[in-house]
């Protein structure tokens, strides 16, 4: 298999038609992951908050690659509330950025619950461990719950 920066200079060379058609070929394939995960593992009506973070988790693990750990934050959330916080080694945010979560419930029939999810590069991660850089307001570490990808 090419190395990555093999990969990029084979990228850069594609004409703009065969580059827009991997990147749609990609992207047909991450979708097709979270239906995979859909069918495989459905929401249902019913299911705890827990099971829910852990549902919705697994599909962003099987959306966006750059993920590479997502923490349930439970502690210190309203009742209805699934707070969650993913490290993404692609996302371009500046480092002293400030935390925001962002409303990201999808419509889901039967499940009540609020989404509510931030995202962090690995160096505001480390920032946030090291007390250095705050989560948004009411948001804590403490008694967070690592969610495994599942299938990738």
């Amino acid at each position: 298999m090419p190395d990555v920066e093999e990969l990029l200079k084979q990228l850069r060379e594609l004409p703009q038609r065969q580059y827009s058609d991997l990147i749609r070929k990609v992207d047909g394939e991450r979708r097709e992951a979270v239906e995979r995960e859909e069918r495989a593992r459905p929401p249902a009506s019913g299911m705890s908050q827990l099971e829910f973070a852990q549902w919705i988790g697994r599909r962003h693990f099987a959306v966006d690659k750059g993920i590479s750990r997502i923490l349930y934050l439970p502690n210190g959330a309203p009742a209805q509330e699934v707070r969650l916080l993913e490290v993404n080694d692609l996302a371009h945010i500046p480092e002293n950025a400030p935390i925001e979560a962002i409303d990201f419930m999808p419509d889901i029939e039967g499940v009540p619950y609020q989404l509510f999810v931030a995202d962090v590069t690995p160096g505001q991660f480390e920032a946030i461990r090291a007390g250095q850089l705050p989560l948004p307001p009411g948001w804590m570490l403490e008694g967070f719950q690592a969610i495994s990808p599942g299938e990738r």
